[in-house]
């Protein structure tokens, strides 16, 4: 029975799959050391984390470039840390202690970054793992900040994109909640003295102020919690969470910014990984980790799965156009082979980051203007349901002090 495996970079070939021992990748450690010695969900172990928990990622990031430029300069690796663990936040100082005291104690660095999974995850921990036996750990952690940091571009564009819209929905709720709490209760008590004809949309101003200031706010609240959490519980199981993920591809423009966010999660990590060394199957195994959409991570164990029966990508991709574009599977399928998989993933990365960063773009420049005539339409109707009761009081005041002034006469 024959199989194929995979080469650095992409290429596959065919291997008598009895004659194959463990794999190993050109990083000097095997398929098994890398991945299923790699350390797994709920097993690793936790480090100091009263303040390193709290460490800000762009810190994180600095502090490995630093380390970077100590490595290349000749520094020695325990040295380099306690250096670097003299300056920073505190949390960061924190971070980088106790990692150098573990290393100190005669441990190997992925293991001192494994005992703080919130800011190093299993492909990181994985890949200083690999680079460690291979000699290349300089060089690895060169593009693992890299990595880190063009993650944190795009989380610093979402953030940057939704800033405006999200002041502005925050501002149209506080005037209504304002509205309804204390303009409105005050102009009802003052229409009811002078007994005047409320409007039909006045009227139901009204009454959706009285709800929402009664129990009916507090009902909208526990119903709104309700179901936050009932989503909580539903994504905990696989196949919810597959089809929430599914569903979230198909939502008009949102679903387009998940798709594309999913595929430069997953060839810019297939990239570092492949360009890193890692074989094939070491590779699918960890990108499966690391994609969040599950969806996409489906996809990916799928692939996996088709590689270890001696299949090549193109299968499996073809599959799901929904979730996989057709000319990312093209693109991938001629990297697969021609042995640049790596560096065609990496083209792809790149062209959907922009893709992305442009949709970002767009759906900020298109919620501003949508929440702000939303919020000038609700202020409008808010001045309307007062002003049309309030003009007939005041006609009503006029007209009774000019009777009164003409019986005096």
């Amino acid at each position: 029975m024959a199989t194929r495996a995979s080469k650095p970079g992409g290429r596959v070939k065919r291997v008598a799959k009895k004659k194959v021992g463990p794999r190993r990748v050109s990083a000097g450690a095997t398929v098994e050391e890398v991945v299923r010695g790699a350390p797994g969900v709920g097993t690793r172990r936790r480090g100091r984390t009263l303040f390193v928990g709290s460490a800000r990622k762009s810190d994180v990031n600095a502090f490995l470039r630093q380390l970077v430029m100590l490595l290349e300069a000749g520094t020695p690796i325990l040295k380099s840390l306690k250096t670097l663990s003299d300056r920073g936040r505190p949390a960061l100082r924190a971070l980088v202690g106790d990692i150098a005291e573990y290393v100190e104690a005669g441990n190997p660095l992925w293991q001192a970054f494994d005992r703080h999974p919130r800011q190093f995850d299993t492909v990181f921990v994985n890949m200083i793992k690999a680079s460690e036996a291979s000699g290349t750990l300089t060089t690895v952690l060169d593009r693992l900040a890299a990595y880190r940091e063009q993650r944190e571009i795009l989380k610093k564009r979402v953030r940057g994109a939704l800033a405006y819209p999200v002041v502005l929905l925050v501002a149209c709720v506080l005037v209504i909640v304002l509205l309804v709490k204390f303009v409105i209760p005050g102009i009802q008590e003052l229409f009811t003295k002078f007994d005047v004809e409320l409007p039909w949309y006045t009227e139901t101003f009204i009454k959706t102020s009285n709800f929402i200031g009664g129990w009916g706010g507090i009902y909208i609240v526990l119903v709104i919690v309700a179901l936050i959490v009932l989503y909580k519980l539903l994504v905990l199981n696989r196949l919810w969470r597959l089809r929430a993920d599914r569903l979230k591809l198909r939502i008009p423009l949102i679903g387009g910014l998940a798709q594309k966010n999913a595929i430069v999660q997953l060839t810019r990590t297939l990239s570092l990984l492949l360009s890193s060394g890692l074989s094939m199957m070491a590779t699918l195994e960890l990108v499966r980790n690391a994609v969040r959409n599950q969806a996409v991570c489906n996809v990916v164990q799928h692939l996996r799965d088709s590689v270890e029966r001696g299949e090549g990508l193109e299968d499996p991709l073809r599959e799901v156009p929904g979730v996989i574009p057709p000319v990312v599977t093209d693109m991938l399928v001629t990297g697969e082979e021609s042995g640049r998989l790596d560096k065609i993933a990496d083209q792809v990365a790149d062209v959907y980051d922009e893709e992305v960063r442009i949709t970002i773009n767009t759906m900020g420049e298109l919620l501003q203007p949508i929440l702000t005539i939303f919020l000038g339409i609700i202020v409008l109707l808010l001045v309307l349901s007062v002003l049309g009761p309030l003009i007939e009081m005041i006609q009503k005041l006029s007209e009774a002090g000019g009777g009164a002034g003409s019986g005096a006469l």
